[in-house]
């Protein structure tokens, strides 16, 4: 077990320092190729100098986040390619955001194109040989880990079908151990060798050169046996692969993690990308401090037309459900008058919307700032404070009011395990013409199918939609 984590760290330094080298390279020979012959390329180097800066950070985050530097002998070519592409992707996102807001220069596009095509084609040349390399090593028969699969069934099926789809993909199948050999059935398509039933696995760890055991029976019903199963390999030095798949979840997808040592299976079906969202907070950070300065006169101007128009405070708070039935006091400018509560209850049979939102197009308890000012979401500018605070997010599902929450239905409950944002998939989609099915349909798929690159084209539309204030309410 040392020598395996041994090897498993001096190829993890090997990776990291090939693709530290291969990164200064390319950059020297980007600064090299954009650099006019009139400037010294001494000056170049020390100027272009965050780009190498943030470029690597990222890369070593994005490498880390998606086990780049684990190697996997058993890791198909197609899926660790896709890792590596999204990493190089995600690289080039962060570099070219952090160069246009964090650096007085600003992008120089000549020289960020030549660099990131430079240092993405070389590392994933140098990632694709090493790959294919790996595999000739296999068909060689280097590393090859002959298995035993224990338990026919239709996990166990897949597996053989994931096994026989990458050609075998380092594992060598010595057969399948059941105590019931007609279920072999199932796995007839792959003609595996049938071994016994478990009281024979003893045996055959003593007898066959196995280096992996998978294990694919159901844990409830055959819990003694798993455990006389992981005695029998650990007194032997093989390994065991309990599959993971225990549950049949629709959308929850599991890892495995641990606390200190204790090793765990964690189901769950939020995003769970820990680098993208530090640099999502990172961004809300900056984002809602710029425009709080930025929008700071018209916020005075607005609230001198308010006080001008109707008696009240300046502000109307109200509590709201955040992420994970966490409590928080929204902000808005308040666009109604003093009493709107209050009277909310006499026009409860005037709700033009469905579900458990409460929606009037010519609501009598807006004012006329207010009907402005909600048209066009300025009432809503102050939840950048909220955003400042870390209780919400520039981009999510909106938060609801707890009464809503309570008449939520199971699967609706799960838009709340994000931060709620000022704006999401919802208010570029119609905002108040959408129905309030379609309003958690959408923040559900924000939800399954969140990244950066998104939350950027909703604050694009976003802004299009305020601008042109469609669908406010």
């Amino acid at each position: 077990m040392e020598q395996l984590w041994h090897q498993k760290t001096m190829v993890a330094w090997g990776l990291a320092c090939s693709d530290f080298a291969f990164i200064l390279t390319s950059y020297g020979i980007a600064v090299h190729l954009t650099t006019p012959l009139e400037v010294p390329l001494g000056e170049s180097f020390i100027a272009y100098a965050p780009y190498l800066i943030i470029l690597l950070l990222v890369w070593f985050s994005a490498a880390i986040e998606r086990r780049l530097w684990s190697f996997s002998w058993s890791e198909g070519i197609v899926s660790y390619m896709t890792a590596v592409v999204k990493a190089a992707g995600d690289a080039t996102l962060y570099c070219v955001v952090f160069m246009a807001l964090f650096t007085n220069r600003g992008l120089d596009h000549n020289f960020l194109v030549t660099y990131c095509f430079i240092t993405f084609f070389v590392l994933l040349l140098f990632r694709f040989s090493i790959r294919l390399l790996l595999r000739e090593l296999r068909r060689m028969g280097y590393q090859i880990r002959k298995t035993i699969v224990i338990g026919a069934n239709n996990r166990t099926a897949h597996l053989l079908e994931v096994f026989q789809s990458q050609g075998g993909d380092g594992y060598q199948l010595l057969g399948v151990v059941d105590d019931d050999a007609e279920r072999l059935e199932l796995l007839s398509a792959f003609k595996p060798r049938y071994l016994g039933g478990i009281h024979e696995l003893e045996k055959l760890l003593k007898e066959e050169p196995v280096d992996t055991v998978f294990v694919g029976l159901p844990v409830r019903s055959n819990y003694h046996n798993i455990q006389e199963i992981a005695h029998y390999c650990e007194g032997a030095g093989v390994t065991v692969n309990l599959l993971a798949d225990l549950f049949p979840m629709r959308i929850a997808t599991n890892r495995q993690m641990y606390i200190d040592e204790i090793p765990l299976l964690s189901l769950s079906t939020i995003p769970e990308a820990h680098l993208k969202l530090a640099f999502k907070r990172l961004f809300d950070l900056v984002v809602s401090t710029l425009l709080i300065i930025a929008l700071s006169p018209m916020f005075l101007l607005v609230a001198i037309l308010i006080k001008l128009d109707s008696k009240g405070p300046l502000l109307f708070f109200q509590e709201r459900v955040g992420q994970n039935q966490r409590r928080f006091r929204m902000i808005k400018f308040r666009s109604m008058v003093v009493n709107a509560e209050e009277l909310r209850a006499k026009l409860v049979e005037l709700n033009e919307a469905d579900g458990p939102v409460f929606k009037m197009r010519n609501d009598p308890r807006i004012t006329r700032v207010g009907r402005f000012i909600r048209k066009y979401s300025i009432d809503e500018f102050p939840q950048l404070f909220n955003v400042w605070w870390g209780e919400m997010s520039l981009v999510g599902p909106r938060p609801p009011i707890p009464a809503e929450v309570a008449e939520y239905t199971w699967d609706q409950r799960r838009r709340l395990s994000v931060k709620p944002g000022m704006t999401g998939l919802w208010q570029v989609s119609g905002r108040s013409d959408v129905s309030f099915q379609e309003w958690v349909e959408l923040d559900l798929q924000y939800i399954d199918n969140w990244s950066i690159a998104q939350d950027f084209m909703i604050l694009l539309r976003t802004f299009r939609a305020v601008v042109a204030g469609r669908g406010a309410a």
